[in-house]
């Protein structure tokens, strides 16, 4: 039978007892090395608050409750309490934009998007709930986020339109060209309605008319192929699961939500670090190029668009104003 003795012994014994089921292998006592409940208890509530994965869960109990946990130790929690989010299938065909990582400087290529903010298929029911019934929530969030730094500049809006798309754009080219960045910039986007890019010759006509005075060349992603803007769709599943599922709930008002985008665009410029920057901030990675711009840099207030979209400011300056803020091709 290739069986040992101890094992027909054990047989025996059993028969004896009248019951030959096997018994629990288990050890009588926890191992010496095993970790504690409370530990266990501690990392499925952070992961419930945060909706971090293992890698950056550690980094944050390290922060908040100055306790280091091994990364895999937390990875097999999560996978024992079933707490691991499902993979969402991902296109694997490259894209074509191909930055020159060797040559490219700060905020000479953007992508900018926009982000339904009620998001059926990732966040939980109650928070999106929150989200329809909720007449001071915006619909919209504008992002413009920079590749090489990571640093972005967020809005949002109740409704989506090429009126929002002028004062966001506009915005946050002043105030680049107010930091100083007088460069020539490409700007990379999908072809909505909301940046006037749907037909071709209204588009054209935005390229020579809107963004031309301001320094920008404007370039539209393949159509269907938001992987083609690989950064700023990537930010937008952070919003979700760092900034929407654990705050929206706790919203109540518009200010409160305009206070809480201008401390989550803080937290992700300037405080949250990150793994493809070996954990430097995004203004961390923008200093260590060798740039001296100011922290407040990375404080752009956070809008309202629909609130600034009839301001004479904006669309109507005098010529005197254009050609101060217009960009000036001798830079």
């Amino acid at each position: 039978m290739k069986c040992s003795r101890n094992t027909i012994y054990l047989a025996l014994r059993k028969e004896k007892q009248g019951d030959l089921t096997d018994n629990p292998h288990l050890p009588k006592a926890p191992h010496p090395k095993a970790t504690s409940q409370d530990v266990i208890d501690l990392i499925v509530k952070r992961r419930k608050e945060t909706g971090f994965g293992k890698r950056r869960l550690r980094w944050y109990i390290v922060i908040r409750d100055n306790l280091l946990i091994p990364e895999s130790t937390i990875g097999k929690i999560l996978r024992a309490k079933k707490l691991v989010r499902k993979k969402k299938r991902v296109r694997r065909e490259y894209s074509r934009i191909k930055y020159q990582w060797d040559r490219i400087l700060p905020f000479e290529q953007l992508e900018m998007d926009t982000k339904e903010i009620a998001d059926k298929k990732t966040l939980p029911r109650e928070v999106y709930e929150h989200v329809l019934n909720s007449s001071f929530i915006p619909k919209w969030q504008w992002t413009i986020i920079d590749p090489v730094t990571r640093i972005r500049f967020l809005a949002w809006s109740y409704s989506r339109d090429w009126a929002c798309g002028q004062v966001f754009a506009k915005m946050v080219i002043w105030w680049l060209r107010m930091f100083g960045f007088q460069q020539k910039i490409t700007v990379w986007s999908d072809g909505g309605t909301e940046f006037n890019a749907a037909q071709l010759g209204a588009f054209e006509r935005t390229c020579q008319n809107f963004w031309k005075p301001l320094g920008v060349e404007r370039k539209i992603i393949r159509k269907g192929h938001p992987e083609d803007n690989p950064f700023v769709e990537r930010s937008h599943q952070t919003d979700d699961y760092e900034f929407y599922i654990p705050y929206l709930l706790k919203i109540k008002s518009e200010i409160q939500f305009i206070k809480a985008g201008q401390w989550w665009q803080k937290v992700y410029n300037i405080v949250r670090p990150h793994m493809k920057l070996q954990d430097l901030t995004p203004y961390q990675k923008l200093k260590s190029l060798g740039y001296e711009t100011p922290q407040e840099f990375c404080l752009f207030p956070t809008l309202i668009l629909d609130r600034l979209a009839d301001l004479s400011e904006i669309f109507h300056y005098p010529k005197s104003v254009q050609e101060h803020l217009d960009y000036d091709p001798i830079f």
